[in-house]
């Protein structure tokens, strides 16, 4: 898709915020040790990894202790599959299939999250010690979750409340890191208390490069309440975030001081009726402050740009299972606000309401096809259907494949539609495209593989084909300043694959993954920007009851950053090798201890954006009944 110099202007002025006790491995639904613990959620209905057509990577609370990750970003970016997104702001978001932070949605406990900035979500603001489970979901996801998941979902499960537990954490690093957090559960009578809470500091700024002065102060707290309903429960959870960053820009416009401040709260209630919750029914709502304080150093002038996002919504869901065939039925309805300065009225809303249903049938013990559709209508853009059909086989002697055929959305956002926008260096002007369609895309995912109780092998590939691309074009010039606006221009594709495997013997882990991506602007036949064409991975784990050593090599290529509006010439990060290194152990199972280090070898690659010089960490937990 076609880049200019506009997008490197506005990331250079927005603020974007939007102990290895067993292994560092990232388990995916390539791993057979983890088939019959792991249900996918955020599947609408629970299903074993080898049951869904959708390529599916979970994360468990191990390998979040021990990558000892500061946030979601560092523990994501060097699983299989998934790419850092550098076109963000401030702040930094993944891509799935080639398919940027734009066209992810994030959820947590299956309820999306506001806090879109630009339409980018920042993945550094969340802690990934508040949550139980992360769940990555491949390709389009539109059939259940409608607009922006277009290229797939993060669904977030945040800890169960459960028994009588208190922890505490602490871990310090490179760039000042200083993390502390706390973990309380209780029990009092049939209700289950659960309540998190975390301090987190960087000298860095999310998105920044590692060398340019700033930092971020993070606190979290969730609370959690589960008590029974009947014969179902009732689940309430809190979510509130605060977070302040600084850091310096001047890359292509005056060098100024920038401030961000943002605050986010997210509230989900959900009561599961009926013998094991066939019907759910949820209540949700999320807000998101911002506020961007910049301050020219040449002229001392400070402008200051707030900005808020409310939405709420309610849902219904109905399961049952009928003979062989799984069912889910939902219906959904949300409204979104915003209020922004860069909008030509100063705020919007949307209301969208949305049915959808999804089955699956067994036709045999080891064979089973899904489908569904979802309608969506909303208010400011019109209409649309997302179908999806699926089809799975597992054998004997761990054998499996699995191919699905889905259609995905995204709907235009406030700010593509209603931009009205100067931008404070004076070098361009914005407006937004009432008129603007859906972006669409067809995706088509296959996979077969051998699960064995040692050792496993997969392959896997897919297809995006793209439509309506929404990119920014010039439209006209006002005196010297250009003008830009939206239109529904690109058109692009996106075919790749993924071969991998592991082979476990004793106390040892040994595992290897190849991934490769064509991503490719069908307009102008030219690679799409921000995507890597191969990524290499290797990991050796040796994990005892009480400790263990985990190793892991991560190559990437080259990196397609920005091209030359009049030359067309492409500007490229270098390929990054990187050698990992982490160690934990356990003492009296109270304290656990860990320890690492992320790119032993401070390799730094050409052009590099952010987040590449080596990193240490040192932890300490603490945890005990009571």
């Amino acid at each position: 898709m076609r880049r200019s110099m506009l997008v490197l202007a506005v990331l250079t002025t927005n603020a974007i915020p939007l102990l290895a006790q067993d292994s560092t491995r990232a388990p995916d639904s390539t791993r057979a040790q983890r088939l019959k613990e792991i249900t996918v959620t955020a599947e609408r209905f629970p299903h074993a990894l080898l049951t869904t057509p959708a390529i599916v990577r979970v994360i468990t609370p191990s390998q979040v202790n021990a990558k000892a990750a500061p946030d979601l970003l560092t523990l994501l970016r060097e699983t299989p599959g998934i790419q850092v997104d550098p076109v963000v702001g401030s702040g930094t978001g993944i891509s799935l299939q080639g398919l940027g932070a734009d066209r992810i949605l994030v959820l947590m406990d299956g309820a999306p999250v506001e806090g879109r900035l630009a339409n980018q979500f920042d993945l550094t603001r969340l802690d990934p010690r508040l949550f139980e489970r992360i769940e990555v979901v491949e390709g389009p996801q539109s059939t259940l979750y409608g607009s922006s998941a277009l290229g797939g979902v993060i669904n977030l499960v945040s800890r169960s409340p459960g028994g009588r537990k208190v922890e505490f954490s602490s871990q310090g690093g490179s760039f000042g890191q200083l993390d502390l957090s706390t973990h309380l559960s209780a029990l009092v009578g049939m209700t289950s208390y659960g309540l998190d809470g975390s301090r987190r500091h960087i000298d860095v700024a999310p998105g920044q490069a590692d060398n340019i002065p700033g930092g971020s102060d993070r606190w979290d707290l969730m609370g959690r309440v589960l008590r029974p309903l009947g014969s179902g429960t009732l689940n309430l959870r809190g979510m509130y975030g605060h977070e302040e960053q600084t850091y310096l820009s001047g890359d292509g416009a005056p060098p100024a001081n920038n401030s961000n401040r943002n605050n986010q709260l997210d509230l989900l209630a959900v009561a599961a009726l009926g013998v094991s919750g066939t019907t759910q029914l949820r209540a949700h709502a999320s807000s998101y402050d911002h506020v961007l304080d910049r301050t020219t150093i040449a002229t001392g002038v400070l402008t200051s740009e707030p900005q808020q996002q409310r939405v709420a919504d309610l849902e219904a869901i109905h399961r049952a299972t009928i003979g062989r065939t799984d069912v889910v039925l939902g219906a959904r309805g949300e409204h979104e606000w915003i209020r922004s300065s860069r909008l030509t009225s100063g705020e919007q809303s949307n209301t969208t309401g949305a049915a959808y249903a999804t089955l699956q049938y067994r036709l045999t013990s080891a064979v089973a096809v899904s489908t569904g559709a979802r309608l969506t209508s909303a208010s400011h853009w019109g209409s649309d259907i997302a179908p999806r059909l699926g089809l799975t086989w597992h054998g004997t002697g761990g054998a499996y494949a699995k191919a699905g055929l889905a259609h995905g959305f995204r709907a235009p956002a406030f700010t593509e539609e209603f931009s009205d926008f100067l931008d404070p260096s004076g070098y361009f002007i914005l407006h937004g495209n009432p008129n603007l369609k859906p972006e669409s895309s067809w995706n088509i995912t296959t996979e077969v593989g051998v699960q064995g109780r040692l050792a496993s092998v997969y392959l896997r590939g897919y297809g995006n084909r793209l439509r309506n691309f929404i990119e920014y074009d010039m439209v006209g010039a006002q005196g010297q300043l250009p003008i830009f606006s939206y239109k529904n221009v690109g058109k692009a594709r996106t075919v790749g694959g993924e071969v991998g495997g592991s082979l476990h013997r004793g106390i040892a882990t040994l595992e290897a993954s190849y991934a490769y991506l064509d991503a490719r602007d069908q307009i102008t036949d030219t690679p799409l920007l921000g995507r890597a064409s191969q990524s290499v991975r290797g990991g050796l784990t040796l994990a005892h009851q009480r400790w263990s050593l985990a190793g892991e090599f991560v190559r990437s290529s080259r990196l397609p950053l920005s091209r030359n509006p009049g030359s067309g010439q492409i500007v490229y990060e270098g390929a990054s090798p990187r050698v990992n290194l982490r160690a934990g152990t356990s003492i009296n199972h109270v304290w656990q201890v860990n320890a690492g280090v992320d790119n032993i070898g401070n390799v730094i690659p050409q052009n590099a954006l952010s987040g590449f010089r080596r990193r240490w960490f040192a932890g300490l937990t603490w945890s005990s009944g009571w």
